[in-house]
């Protein structure tokens, strides 16, 4: 007579976990990838951002990447040099850009989200439109000046044997690097949510 084999118990009691942790990942898992999206590459203001994108023709993603880079996301950021808010505008340039638009200039609201959002991308559409759309060019403008960007344009030294322009500053070419894979993150990130 043969006996019974008793069977374990422990491969039930896994697969009745992985069916939980299934079933929690099915109810739950939008929000956990979400939390984590947020956590490994924060998107402060979205719809702010998407909004000032959009009227002035920009890629969101560039903006938001912009944003990361300049302020981090602090509105009440102030750097060295004097420049306010999310896209860092300085008080000179606000003051330049309301001139070109015909628009009072008032430097405390440049601390507001929505007022620094849209004079900073009036002047990164106003740069890519300057420089024939070239992301590159318009971000080291951006950074580093179009006058100074005009005159490096103009000095044949300053390209390689492929035609690339070498940015002269260690500043600006990293933020040049860094905001370009940011854009890319927030692609990848976000998809198509930063659409609109």
């Amino acid at each position: 007579m043969k006996k019974n084999k008793k069977l374990s118990p422990v491969p039930f009691i896994l697969l009745g976990l992985i069916l939980l942790a299934a079933g929690i990942l099915l109810i739950f898992g939008s929000k956990i990838v979400s939390r984590l999206r947020e956590a490994s590459l924060p998107l402060s203001y979205r719809d702010e951002i998407v909004d000032a994108a959009h009227r002035y023709g920009l890629d969101p993603d560039l903006v938001a990447a912009v944003v990361k880079t300049e302020s981090g996301f602090d509105p009440k950021a102030v750097s060295g040099d004097g420049a306010i808010g999310l896209m860092q505008v300085l008080p000179m340039t606000g003051e330049w850009i309301a001139w070109r638009r015909g628009l009072q200039f008032d430097k405390d609201r440049l601390y507001d989200p929505v007022y620094n959002l849209d004079f900073g991308c009036w002047l990164l559409s106003f740069l890519l439109e300057r420089y024939g759309w070239n992301e590159k060019y318009a971000l080291i403008a951006y950074n580093a000046g179009f006058a100074r960007l005009d005159e490096w344009l103009k000095t044949d030294s300053m390209f390689d044997e492929s035609g690339e322009l070498n940015i002269p500053y260690a500043e600006t070419r990293n933020y040049v690097e860094k905001i370009t894979r940011l854009k890319e993150r927030y692609g990848e990130v976000y998809g198509t949510e930063l659409d609109g």
